[in-house]
Order: C-alpha cells, then sequence, then structure tokens
C-alpha cells in the first residue's frame, strides 16, 4: 500500500483468484492419487512425533537418513548416507528426540503442479522465443491452464456446511476471471484431447497446435511428473501405512514392490516426453530446463532403479534442478520488480518449493494457507491492494517453516533477501516469528503506540536492495501496514481453519484450552492492538473528511478514502472471524461439560452479552453450566485426557490442577472489546464470498464433524 495507489492489474486480480479457486477445490487432493480421504487429511495434520516410533523404512530413505543425521549430529554436516544406520537406530530408541511431521515426506498437494505450471509457462511468455517473448501465451491462457481441473469440483468456500456447497462449473468460471479466461478454457480442454488422441497413436510429432496450445500441454505433463518424480525419489508408497495402503489400491494403486512408483514415473515421462517433441515447444525457455534436468534424471532412474536417489536430497534434487533452471528463476530480477506478476509467480513457486511437505494443524496444506492469505487480502483491498503485499502474504511462513528444524531445509531470511531483494524480505522479516514467544505481542504494542501508520516505503528504502540488516520480528520497530494486513488475515484464515476441521486437531487442539489460551494470549495479544490501530487511524481519517471542505481523495498526511475503507473491511473481517472462532471454542467447552443444546445456546449467548458484567457471568454462566462432576464424567470416559485440557484449569499441575476462570473471562473480554470497536465504526457484516456465518451454521458444523 502507498499514499499514490497504483493497485494491482486484472492480470494479478486474477492470479490471486485463481490461487483461491485452486485451494478452495483441491487442497484435499494428492500427487498420484487425487482425492484422498479425510482421515488421509487428519493422520498428515502437523504434530510433534517421536522419531523412535517412526518405522525403519522411513527413516532409511534419503529424507529419513537426514532426518536422523540431523537429530544425533545437529551441529555436524555429516554425508547421512555414509553413516551406519544400524548404530543410529539403536541411539534413536533411548534418544527421546522429535521432529515436526512436516519433516517427513509426503505426497505432495496436486496445486504444487498448478504454482509451477504457472511459473514455467510465465516465463514462457517473457522469455520464449529465444528471449523476445511469447505474447501468445498470454495470462489468461496461464490462468485457465491452472484451474483447468477444478471444473467439477466442490468449492468448499461457497458455504459452511458441506451439503450447501457449490460445484465449480463454466458460469461460475466466467464470473470470476472473465470471458476470455472461460474461453481460453474450453479451447484448451479441446487441445488436450486432441494431445492425448495423438499420444495414444504415438503421433504427437506430427500434432498440429497453436505453439501457445504446444506450451500449455507441454508445461501440464512436466509439471505432474515432477510431482510424481518427487515421490518417487522419497519413496512415499513404500512406506505408506496400512490404511493409506488400502485406500490407495481403492484407486487402483499397487504400493507392493520395491519400486511401487514406477510405472507411475514410466507412464507420466513418456506423456512428458511426447508433450515435448510436439511442434510449438519453446525450446529454450522451456524444453531445455525441463530435458537437462528432470527428464535426464527420470530416465536414468527407469533404467535403472538404484538411480532413484538422484530424485531427491535435502531439497529434492528432481525439483531443485528443474526450478533453478526454469527461465523465471534464473533470469527474472524480482527485486527490481516487487509490485509485479512476475514476482508473485515466483514467490509461490519460493513457498510450494520449500513447504511441499508441510501440513497445517487442520485438513489444509501450508501451501494451501499460504496463497488463501493472498487471496482473501485481493478480496479485501481490491484495486487498492498493492502486489507486493500479496508477495509477502504468500511467503510469510516459508522461513520459519521452511527451516531445518521444521522441514529439514534452510531457508533463511538471506536467501529470501537474495531472490527478492532487501525490501520484501524486510517485510517477509516482520512476519516470521522470532526465537521469543513474545515478541510479536512488543511489537503490535509498538505499532499502537506509533503515532500514524507506517507504509512499507517509510519503513524501507526501496531503492536499497542489499544494505538492510535482517531481524525477525524486530520489536523496535512498529508493524507496517503490509505486516498489519498480513498477520490480522493470517490470523483469522487459522481461526477459519478450525472452524471448518475441529475433528482433524490432534492432542491438545481438540479442547478448549490451548485453543483459547491462543487466541487470547498467543495471537490475540498481537492483533488486539492492531485491530485498536486500524480503529484510531480509521477514526482520526473520518474527522478529517468531514472537517475538509474540499473533495476528499487524499488529504495532505492522510491516506486514500479506497485505502481507509479496505481497512474498515480488514477490521470488519478479522473481528468476525475471531466471534465465529469463539463460537466454536464455546461449543467445544460445552461439550467438555456435556452441556444441553439449550444450556450451550445460553453459554454462548450470555458469553457476548455485553450488558452482563464479568462477576454475574463467572456466577450465573460459568458457576451455573459448568459443573466439574460432569467434565470428571468425560475424563473418566476417555474423551478428555484430564482438567489441563480444559480452559477453566490451570495448566501447571497436571495431577491436580487448579480452577481458574482467568483465561476465559480475559476472552471474553477480548470478544466485548471487539463489540465495542465495531460499533464505532459502525461496521456491517463482511462477506467476500457471499457466504454468511451463522452461529447455528458454526454450531451445526462442529456437530456434524464430532459425529463424524
Amino acid at each position: 500500500m502507498s499514499q499514490s495507489v497504483r493497485g494491482i492489474s486484472p492480470d494479478i486480480e486474477n492470479l490471486l483468484r485463481a490461487y483461491n479457486l485452486l485451494v478452495a477445490t483441491r487442497d484435499d487432493q494428492r500427487a498420484l492419487i487425487g482425492v484422498v480421504s479425510r482421515q488421509w487429511l487428519k493422520s498428515e495434520s502437523e504434530q510433534l512425533i517421536n522419531i523412535a516410533d517412526l518405522p525403519a523404512g522411513v527413516l532409511r530413505t534419503v529424507r529419513g537418513r537426514q532426518i536422523v543425521c540431523d537429530a544425533l549430529t545437529p551441529d555436524f554436516d555429516a554425508n547421512a548416507e555414509s553413516l551406519p544406520f544400524d548404530s543410529q537406530w539403536q541411539q534413536l530408541q533411548t534418544s527421546g528426540k522429535s521432529i515436526s511431521s512436516n519433516c517427513l515426506a509426503k505426497l505432495e498437494p496436486s496445486i504444487a503442479a498448478e504454482v509451477l505450471l504457472g511459473a514455467m509457462l510465465y516465463g514462457v511468455q517473457k522469455y520464449g522465443n529465444r528471449r523476445r517473448g511469447a505474447s501468445a501465451v498470454d495470462n489468461n491462457l496461464i490462468i485457465a491452464a491452472m484451474i483447468r481441473d477444478t471444473i467439477g469440483c466442490t468449492d468448499r468456500y461457497s458455504a459452511v456446511l458441506p451439503g450447501n456447497r457449490t460445484t465449480v462449473d463454466h458460469h461460475i468460471i466466467k464470473a470470476l476471471f472473465g470471458q476470455d479466461v472461460a474461453r481460453h478454457l474450453l479451447e484448451l480442454n479441446s487441445a488436450y484431447d486432441k494431445f492425448l488422441g495423438a499420444y495414444l497413436a504415438g503421433q504427437c510429432q506430427q500434432l498440429k497446435l497453436s505453439r501457445a496450445h504446444a506450451n500449455v500441454i507441454a508445461a501440464i505433463e512436466a509439471s505432474q511428473l515432477r510431482l510424481v518424480a518427487r515421490a518417487a525419489g522419497d519413496e512415499v508408497l513404500s512406506n505408506l501405512d496400512e490404511d493409506k495402503r488400502a485406500e490407495l489400491a481403492s484407486h487402483g494403486i499397487d504400493c507392493s514392490g520395491d519400486f511401487p512408483e514406477r510405472p507411475y514415473l514410466s507412464v507420466y515421462y513418456h506423456r512428458t516426453k511426447a508433450a515435448l517433441s510436439i511442434h510449438g515447444v519453446d525450446y529454450g525457455a522451456l524444453a531445455e530446463p525441463i530435458e537437462h534436468t528432470l527428464m535426464m534424471a527420470v530416465s536414468d532412474v527407469l533404467e535403472d532403479a538404484r538411480k532413484k536417489r538422484r530424485l531427491v536430497g535435502r531439497y529434492g534434487k528432481a525439483v531443485q534442478d528443474v526450478h533453478n533452471n526454469l527461465p523465471l528463476v534464473e533470469l527474472f530480477n524480482a527485486a527490481d520488480n516487487y509490485n509485479s506478476l512476475g514476482t508473485i509467480h515466483l514467490a509461490a513457486l519460493e513457498m510450494m518449493q520449500y513447504l511441499e511437505k508441510g501440513r497445517r494443524k487442520s485438513a489444509g496444506t501450508m501451501i494451501g494457507h499460504s496463497l488463501r492469505i493472498a487471496a482473501v487480502a485481493e478480496q479485501i483491498f481490491g484495486p487498492a491492494l498493492e502486489p507486493s503485499v500479496a508477495t509477502v502474504a504468500i511467503l510469510h511462513d516459508v522461513v520459519e517453516d521452511g527451516s531445518r528444524p521444521v522441514a529439514g531445509y534452510d531457508q533463511s531470511l538471506n536467501k529470501i533477501k537474495n531472490r527478492f531483494g532487501g525490501p520484501l524480505a524486510a517485510m517477509v522479516s516482520e512476519l516470521t516469528d522470532a526465537e521469543s514467544s513474545v515478541a510479536a505481542a512488543e511489537k503490535a504494542r509498538a505499532t499502537l503506540d506509533c503515532d500514524q501508520l507506517i507504509l512499507p516505503q517509510q519503513q524501507y528504502n526501496f531503492d536499497r536492495f542489499t544494505e538492510m540488516t535482517l531481524q525477525a520480528t524486530a520489536t523496535y520497530e512498529p508493524y507496517t501496514l503490509c505486516g498489519i494486513v498480513t498477520k490480522l488475515i493470517d490470523t483469522a484464515i487459522s481461526e477459519e481453519e478450525g472452524i471448518r476441521d475441529p475433528d482433524v486437531m490432534n492432542g491438545w487442539w481438540k479442547h478448549s484450552g490451548v485453543r483459547i489460551y491462543w487466541s487470547c494470549h498467543v495471537r490475540g495479544k498481537v492483533v488486539r492492538p492492531l485491530l485498536v490501530k486500524l480503529v484510531r487511524e480509521i477514526e482520526k481519517h473520518q474527522v478529517a473528511y468531514e472537517l475538509s471542505a474540499a473533495n476528499y481523495s487524499l488529504l495532505s498526511e492522510g491516506l486514500p478514502a479506497d485505502l481507509i475503507e479496505s481497512l474498515r473491511r480488514l477490521v470488519s473481517y478479522s473481528i468476525q472471524s475471531s466471534d465465529r472462532y469463539a463460537v466454536q471454542n464455546l461449543a467445544i467447552l460445552a461439550d467438555e461439560y456435556q452441556l444441553t443444546c439449550a444450556e450451550r445456546s445460553r453459554l454462548i449467548a450470555e458469553f457476548f452479552e455485553a450488558d452482563i458484567d464479568q462477576d454475574r457471568f463467572l456466577d450465573e454462566t460459568i458457576n451455573a453450566l459448568l459443573h466439574d462432576s460432569k467434565l470428571q464424567q468425560r475424563i473418566d470416559g476417555g474423551d478428555v485426557p484430564s482438567r489441563c485440557y480444559v480452559t477453566l484449569y490451570s495448566k501447571d499441575n497436571d495431577n491436580n490442577p487448579e480452577f481458574n476462570p482467568a483465561t476465559l473471562l480475559e476472552y471474553r473480554a477480548a470478544a466485548l472489546q471487539r463489540q465495542e470497536l465495531s460499533r464505532r465504526l459502525a461496521l456491517a457484516e463482511v462477506s467476500l464470498t457471499g457466504v454468511s456465518y451463522p452461529v447455528d451454521e458454526i454450531i451445526s458444523l462442529y456437530d456434524l464433524r464430532k459425529a463424524a
């Protein structure tokens, strides 16, 4: 956001909408198999795992050996393949070492292929035709290629309850992206059908297609092959548990044998080879980067299965080599083009490369989470959105979650600076968690105490790309407006995930204690000051507008009117999200105490009733409804592990925790504060996608998930 708002172009708007549609329809799909069961998604959700509990087969893979090496020799960068596995295995049995499940190899989300596809085709557009550019591969065609498989899929953001959700069709595509994308989609589907027919007949070299369609089809096949190659190198199918093997068997996929990925690797390899042979495929911008990296490695593996380890490494060589040779990565200067379409494509590629194994505590992927934040920013801000904000939203988790302890990689702020330039890296550093758990809250308080909103261009010299000191969540500097926007939307998306997927949460996150503590004391101490800051700034500009005799478009020292209106929508969106999350958390609390439906409704209503003071709420609601004897029955029945998991008890002593309603009362005070902020701005409900979230539907979804 800047004072002279340029706004996003229609091409960037469509790209962010495409990302959102992909997450809405295909975040539950995986390489090779497509849609997976909810049980599969639950098994992948983020959690800490004792390494000794992992099967030996998982740890004998290339990535598994690296996990063992990192756990046992964290201060020494040894060659994992050279160390004796059997002795390491013995050490692990007594080491007590735990790792994030996001270190473990998994089948990639299918949308990773579409992110890669977009980056490939944008590179052809910009650097094809011997670097003169290939204008026929226009941005609307790229969007059509990326979303081609969303037709017929259910849009999970179209309604709260699964039974009310819509199915994507060509009318929806036209409404979202315009007539040109819809036309491209129909033409592309026809061209792809011709390719499949020619492939089966062995006549791809004689196939007559436009150059644009030839490049799109080659990129589609190559992006799919890349996902299969990673799965083969990581030996994913060989190390699945029995439930996943049974699920794959129902899809016709056989996981037995030493190299179960081989037949699929062969099929995708030969289809990609055929697609690259189509007349019109750009050699320098597409065919050569793929043939000299991915195709050569896969060909070797198909000849000699022992070479499948060539496909992987710490980064996954099948990915790293082909990514680094793409024109967008090799030639595009993001530092000089931080507000461009190409930089957003590059950011999505960077995020996908480092977060491919990452899963949320919900049923979602880290890829989907990051893309969703950027898309919601576009929905809230529209033309007032600076493209760099979308880029930062996509990259906001890539450093901390792409790090060695979390994902087994070594992503860093300096790597982001080298790829994207100092200012964008500095904006990412605002959102990268520091080692101190209170740093973000301190930074938020500094933001509240600051005299005005700080724009990124004011905080970071956008003409100086290398001479910058980067520090995660630097507490001595307030959040810039970009940081505020991303933090608030990030929190809302996390709350949305919790609302939709309470049944997928593991351990502490299934219960009221940690959820309410996170919302009140962890994220809440960041969000509340930022909301108050925005409300003050909006009120200040409203007063300035009322006092201004001139037609208000931009006051001296003010912000554009359309940006102020967007900030109003952001405040409303954040408040509503926190209220919805509170409703579900209260439903969980009610379930822990076996409340009836009527009692649950009373608990929720009185929690949000401003006319009831805290003493009365404690006496007439908490003490009257939440009886310890009923909680004990839930504990005795195994539904609640202990009182420590419940928000009304302290977490300090697992054996005999004390009754302590302070966190719940503070949580309620925060909800009442949100009501006051909403009243001050006279906020109406914001519906970004036409979907309302009434309390009864949130409760119904919780009951549905619990019953399942």
